[in-house]
């Protein structure tokens, strides 16, 4: 596991401690150069840091600091917790017609990280602060929070990565939020999807769709060199899978 270290901070927009991780390139100490950014959601499974969760981490700092074709990043991981569901979503949804919902926080944990996060970490560490060399990434509901981001907040971030993006229940809500947005500052956006996101086929079924249809959207609003879209044969919801392709995502979204 690559060494990382911890900042424990309070967020008035989401009220609660938010506990983020801070991975340097292996070569940060022994130069002066600054590097480019790349925030990403629940640290705490990319930084193997949890108590409850029995699968495997998503394994990109090892293949961070395996693959030396890899550009060299600062890789920020904002822990999730109870209230991941609320935070990474931008609208508020029923929860299978049950009279509960979730969700509509996005705005606010995004807040927390451009105007709380994001300045401790231009100050304390040599970054290339501009939004061209800052990135945010997430997969599943993190991909949601990903996709939003790039339609409200990138003057802040211009590198999107979207893995197995959980666009079902949110589907017409974000097509929406997405027809009205510009996307004239993005550099790169990457979408993908697996063709196992789901146990019952017809919850795989609604992930292709989704992400199909959301690609059809976004490819209209990007030029071809600033999107790209995956389509994984047998890849399932899960970390290992997520594991196999952040190297190329990363490579994607930081090698121009």
């Amino acid at each position: 596991m690559k060494e990382y270290s911890i900042l424990i901070m309070y967020s008035k927009e989401l009220e609660r401690d938010v506990k983020v991780y801070i991975s340097l390139p292996k070569n940060y100490f022994e130069t002066d150069e600054l590097y480019p950014v790349l925030y990403a959601h629940d640290g705490q499974v990319l930084f193997k840091d949890y108590d409850d969760y029995n699968g495997e981490s998503w394994g990109i700092m090892e293949k961070y600091m395996n693959d030396p074709d890899l550009p060299e990043l600062i890789i920020v991981g904002i822990a999730s917790g109870k209230t991941r569901n609320n935070e990474l979503l931008p609208v508020s949804v029923e929860r299978n017609k049950s009279g509960k919902f979730f969700g509509g926080k996005a705005s606010e944990y995004l807040d927390f990280i451009v105007n709380r996060l994001k300045p401790i970490i231009n100050k304390k560490y040599r970054v290339l602060k501009s939004p061209e060399n800052t990135g945010i990434i997430g997969m599943s509901l993190g991909g949601v929070c990903t996709t939003y981001a790039a339609t409200k907040y990138s003057d802040h971030f211009t590198r999107f990565g979207c893995c197995s993006t959980a666009f079902p229940p949110v589907r017409k809500e974000m097509v929406e939020i997405v027809k009205k947005s510009d996307f004239s500052n993005v550099k790169k956006m990457y979408l993908d999807v697996g063709t196992k996101e789901s146990e019952s086929e017809k919850g795989s079924e609604a992930y292709l769709e989704t992400n199909k249809e959301m690609y059809g959207i976004l490819k209209e609003k990007l030029d071809p060199e600033r999107i790209r879209f995956e389509i994984i044969e047998g890849a399932q919801h899960d970390e290992p899978d997520w594991a196999d392709r952040f190297p190329e995502v990363i490579k994607y979204l930081f090698k121009d």
